[in-house]
């Protein structure tokens, strides 16, 4: 198993032990929504400013009656009664149901939802496996009372406190600036790996301040065992008599390094070189990765994006390379970029088609050894038929599938709003190299039909590429209605170093399904992406 994205609820493919084999995985980190009651849109907007961005998530909760059953359910079982009962307290600490069936607490749907996923997950896990839960202290006490339920409170390691923000203005409060990781293993031995820091520079001032002829630094460190449990070694070592930490076997093999030296009154000091010291030992209070800011260049615009370097760190600690890593709440793909580069095998789970194919793009561009066909995507139409099905059942779905699948960076309409989309679905952004020119981002609109295709459509979109002052515009459909898209579009067309590519242009299901690229500067877009290192 590795590579392989799902578009779906994660409670189903956890439950699933052909998709997910029992103790599959060895390490699991999840950044599930936090119940904060707010919405998260994908922040891409066009140079129309009236066009709204994609909704990436809601982060609301309600109670309903299928989670009364649930919970019913869950508290007949001995296994997971005390879950209930958690579940159960946190709505009696927010406040009872008003009788008239609406006002069931948002925590507790939120409570119930998590901790059904929650045990789940622990059937994949293997024994030497870790989970990170990264949450933020709206619901984080109640998440550690159902992870030690779900995982025992002997199997908690850490809170490890990330400093997200540098300031945050709370009102009659102190700001509220950290998220939380709650780390847990399943058994009591985990894989682990000890990471350090780098140390600072007073530190190295301060405490390396010796150095050898040859300049290599170092600091001075006791060598007796007088104060220290445990005993030492007693012997007369340059004339000095005293308890030593080590044996005169290791004294002498340290004299003979040159890693002794010796106070005025004799007595012997090890020499710890800085260039050989590993650095401090990381601790629970993560303060040197910063958030990602409005002109990172890893930054994608989802509104719930993690650095890079915080999924490095964590995958890092709890796995090894050929490990399996799962992220169950994907969202944009940190967890599996930084997998991908640290060598793990991978899987993630995101109920958003869209999510699932934006990261299969973001992979792919960002592994240039890497093709969309070595990542999978399952619970995503596979075959021409269950497209069809989807647009008829749904056709904002459809159009986030198609979107997601070519990696269209957002949608600028609500899903399911009504109302004129400013002819636009999608944003293709790519890069066009020209002789003496700085390659600079440019865009493709991109339009999605799910049904009939009108020559006033077609003609439509070359208006709407000109209104947004974009390149080109991209119309998808089946690919029964290309004729009409081909007989009815502009011929004009841009080049580069590398082609010439039609500024209106079609591209059928079929194609889509099939891999084939469109006839964008594709190749200059990942050649850009790979020179600029993003």
């Amino acid at each position: 198993m590795n590579r392989i994205l799902y578009a779906a609820d994660c409670l189903d493919v956890l439950n699933d032990a052909d998709e997910l084999p029992s103790e599959s995985v060895d390490l699991i980190y999840l950044d599930p929504p936090f119940n904060s009651n707010s919405s998260y849109n994908l922040p891409f907007k066009g140079r129309d400013k009236s066009l709204k961005p994609v909704e990436a998530f809601k982060d609301t909760w309600a109670w309903t009656a299928e989670d009364k059953s649930r919970l019913e359910e869950m508290g007949r079982d001995p296994r997971t009664r005390s879950l209930a009962t958690i579940v159960k307290f946190a709505a009696e600490v927010e406040g009872k149901p008003s009788g008239r069936g609406k006002n069931k607490t948002s925590l507790a749907s939120y409570l119930l939802h998590m901790a059904l996923r929650l045990r789940a997950m622990r059937r994949a896990l293997k024994k030497t496996g870790s989970i990170y839960l990264h949450c933020d202290p709206t619901a984080g006490h109640y998440l550690k009372l159902v992870m030690d339920a779900i995982y025992g409170q002997k199997n908690y390691r850490n809170t490890i406190i990330w400093k997200r923000t540098s300031s945050h203005n709370d009102a009659k409060r102190f700001g509220n600036v950290h998220d939380e990781l709650m780390y847990y293993t399943k058994e009591n031995s985990p894989t682990w790996n000890t990471l350090y820091l780098e140390y600072d520079e007073d530190y190295v001032q301060k405490a390396f301040r010796y150095q050898d002829d040859d300049g290599r630094k170092w600091a001075s460190s006791d060598l007796t065992a007088t104060s220290k449990q445990g005993g030492g070694y007693e012997y007369e070592w340059n004339g000095v008599t005293r308890l030593w930490l080590c044996p005169v076997g290791t004294m002498e093999r340290l004299e003979s390094e040159n890693r002794l030296h010796y106070t005025k009154s004799g007595l012997a000091r090890r020499k710890r070189y800085l260039d050989e010291a590993s650095g401090v030992m990381l601790n629970d209070v993560w303060t040197d990765i910063n958030p990602i800011g409005s002109h990172a260049k890893e930054r994608l615009g989802y509104p719930t994006q993690k650095p890079l370097a915080l999924l490095e760190r964590i995958i890092s600690a709890s796995s090894n390379p050929g490990d399996l890593v799962l992220d169950p709440f994907c969202g944009c793909g940190t967890t599996v970029h930084a997998a991908e580069a640290l060598r793990r095998r991978w899987i993630g789970i995101d109920i958003s088609p869209f999510s699932t194919g934006l990261i299969r793009e973001r992979i792919a561009h960002n592994f240039p050894l890497l093709s969309k066909r070595d990542i999978s995507i399952r619970g995503i139409p596979e075959t021409i038929q269950q497209a069809r099905d989807l647009a008829r059942r749904d056709k904002f779905e459809f159009e986030k599938w198609v979107c997601g699948f070519i990696g269209a960076e957002g949608m600028f309409r609500q899903p399911g709003e009504r109302g004129a989309d400013g002819g636009v679905d999608g944003l293709l952004k790519f890069y066009r190299f020209v002789p003496k020119k700085v390659a600079k981002a440019e865009y493709a609109v991109v339009q999605v039909k799910g049904g009939k295709v009108s020559p006033d459509a077609v003609r439509a979109l070359r208006e709407t590429v000109d209104r947004l002052s974009v390149t080109a515009g991209v119309l998808v459909c089946f690919r029964q209605y290309m004729s009409t898209v081909d007989n009815q579009r502009s011929h004009d067309s841009f080049d580069d170093v590398f082609g010439s590519y039609p500024v209106i242009q079609g591209y059928s299901i079929e194609d889509l399904l099939a891999n084939k690229p469109l006839d964008l500067p594709t190749y200059g877009r990942q050649r850009q992406g790979a020179l600029l290192d993003l």
